[in-house]
């Protein structure tokens, strides 16, 4: 006698017609599902500076920022921590957070 198919549950699908023995199968092994990943790309924190104010001396314009209680000034070129001053105009600080090389700007009102 030949055996076609050695499969245990054979008969009572045949038995009962719940299946269709020609039916198309798909025999390829199941994909894996795609992970969605919600990695957020790292942001710089909020700048740690808040404007204090301007003297003017000589012509030369000082601009000084506090984080914390420190009170500093400021200049174009220079670095605060993981900070560096990228310019200073009138309206604005703009400042690189350098770890993510991430811009951002002190407005001073």
């Amino acid at each position: 006698m030949l055996q076609i198919f050695a499969g245990s549950h054979l008969p009572d699908l045949i038995g009962n017609g719940e299946a269709d023995l020609f039916a198309r199968r798909n025999f390829a092994p199941e994909k894996a599902q795609q992970v969605t990943n919600n990695v957020q790309k790292p942001v710089a924190p909020p700048l740690p500076f808040k404007y204090f104010g301007r003297l003017t001396e000589n012509g030369k314009t000082d601009v000084f920022v506090m984080r914390g209680e420190d009170l500093l000034a400021v200049a174009a070129g220079e670095t605060l921590g993981e900070y560096r001053v990228d310019a200073v105009s009138e309206s604005s600080i703009s400042f690189t957070y350098l770890p993510l090389k991430t811009k951002q700007t002190l407005g001073l009102q």
